[in-house]
């Protein structure tokens, strides 16, 4: 459109055709005097608006205003650099104060605009004041910069930077709502205190290292360790919701951040002495959310952090599920932590063999973590009941499949020594008990399964199940794991008898 090319600086005229840009009319004399002033690298977008309210206070900018410059070139494409010099600011906004109004003899135009960086600006411009021997001001080496009105606009007090604060909040309320409506339409995710969840947001949208809200989760956690202070950082409400918050805001980028703060909130499970209905949902919600993160995402990153979250979430509901969970609450997240077990374990199984071979120490982490927590449904028939059903018992024999030591089968993960390999094998231990509970007769009545025929569909060739079992059962080496398995075996040997 005819707008959209005169911000591009093209001229347009009576009959629409275009003209040549105002680069190209500027010829070699402004070219020239912009490489000598050395333009800040632009990324051909302005940043300030140019509606009426905001011209009119660029124009009435004075001499020691303090102002906001924009890291666009003032009209010009860069020169290349030449060998030590540096690309100045760039992409960013910096701050400063006006030292310099009006005309300069290196360009034309009477809108220039020069500025002394402070801050984090300093020594990131591209003067000291002085271009082509004419001095306009004085500065520090490279804490100079000469820009259009276009690009600078005059620094608000903080006063006026939280009304503009509140009344940006006011104009986002609708779309505030809409998110607390579906928040609450969605089971399992908590509603939180959006104000909280909006400053958390400005805050990480504008600081893309995250290194000292990382750092704080960590000196937090380590003061957690501490009665006294674990107590005063437990019964904060405001610090609990801003980290239930953080938790919850969908940005990828803040994964291991996320991390950091589920852990926090974690570390306040073990030491609970009433039940906590937020921290609960907020767990279950993790598991339930970051799932599907694992069934549809593809960038790994994410899916290692993502795995780590998982993991972290299912301690959690480890430490508070038989204290403080009612009975809803442990079927809810009984069936959230199978459904996940399962999807795991099949797409492990089902999956190329690179997939097993590549399998991480992270998923040791999490298979452990989700095989204990099922340890705790035995013995109790109504979870037993909603909880171990046939694709979870037919999930837990692939899972003993790949994890069984036989390097012949193709379905074999190579589980190292050491601390990676001890996760997997409590994982493996942990199944093989599960499963030589349900192998029993009246167990089978109860959950309505045929374990034997269980196996049949879950093995890929005949035989294959008990091929591991008897594997496991003669490495003395694995502990419980050979008991489980002998003690299965003996029950494959009744029921097929």
């Amino acid at each position: 459109s005819a707008s959209s090319k005169l911000l591009l600086g093209q001229k347009i005229d009576a009959s629409g055709k275009e003209g040549s840009s105002v680069a190209e009319r500027a010829e070699e004399p402004v070219a020239e005097a912009v490489r000598e002033q050395g333009p800040i690298p632009t990324n051909e977008k302005r940043i300030f608006p140019a509606d009426p309210a905001t011209e009119t206070e660029e124009q009435s900018l004075q001499l020691g205003d303090l102002v906001v410059v924009d890291s666009t070139s003032p009209g010009a494409q860069p020169s290349p650099l030449k060998n030590g010099q540096t690309p100045g600011i760039k992409g960013i906004v910096s701050e400063g104060i006006v030292a310099h109004v009006g005309a300069v003899k290196f360009a034309r135009g009477d809108d220039w605009i020069g500025v002394r960086l402070t801050g984090s600006g300093v020594g990131l411009g591209r003067n000291d004041g002085s271009v082509k021997g004419v001095r306009y001001f004085d500065c520090g080496d490279k804490s100079g910069v000469f820009v259009k009105k276009s690009n600078v606009r005059r620094r608000r007090h903080h006063q006026e930077e939280e009304e503009e604060e509140v009344e940006s909040e006011e104009k986002n309320e609708a779309e505030v709502r809409a998110d607390e409506e579906l928040m609450e339409e969605n089971e399992g995710v908590l509603p939180v205190d959006t104000r909280q969840e909006q400053l958390w947001g400005r805050l990480l949208s504008n600081d893309r290292d995250f290194s000292l809200e990382r750092d704080a989760f960590r000196l937090l956690q380590s003061l957690s360790s501490s009665k006294p202070h674990r107590d005063m950082l437990m019964n904060t409400e405001a610090l609990v919701t801003g980290t239930i918050g953080v938790i919850q805001l969908n940005f990828p980028d803040l994964a291991h951040f996320q991390c950091d703060a589920l852990n926090l909130l974690v570390s306040f499970t073990i030491h609970l002495q009433n039940p906590d209905r937020k921290l609960t949902e907020l767990l279950c919600a993790v598991v339930e959310s970051r799932t599907r993160v694992l069934q549809i995402s593809r960038d790994r990153r994410l899916l290692r952090s993502t795995k780590d979250m998982l993991a972290l979430a299912i301690s959690g509901l480890e430490n508070v599920f038989r204290p403080f969970m009612d009975t809803d609450e442990k079927t809810r997240s009984m069936k959230l932590a199978a459904d996940l077990f399962v999807f795991l374990a099949d797409s492990l199984y089902k999956g190329p063999k690179s997939r097993r071979s590549s399998a991480s120490t992270t998923d040791g982490v999490l298979f452990y973590r989700l095989s204990s927590f099922f340890v705790l449904s035995l013995g109790s028939e109504s979870l037993s009941a909603s909880v171990l059903s046939t694709r979870f018992v037919s999930s837990s024999i692939r899972f003993v499949m790949m994890t069984a030591g036989l390097a012949s089968f193709d379905c074999h993960i190579p589980i190292a020594e050491g601390e990676v390999g001890g996760y997997w094998n409590a994982a493996l231990s942990h199944c093989l008990h599960c499963l030589s509970c349900i192998a029993v007769q009246s167990s089978q009545d109860r959950l309505g399964i045929n374990f034997s025929s269980l196996i049949a569909d879950a093995e890929a060739s005949p035989e294959s199940f008990r091929s591991c079992l008897e594997n496991v059962a003669e490495n003395k080496a694995v502990g419980a794991s050979s008991v489980s398995a002998r003690q299965i075996l003996a029950k494959i040997e009744i029921i097929t008898s």
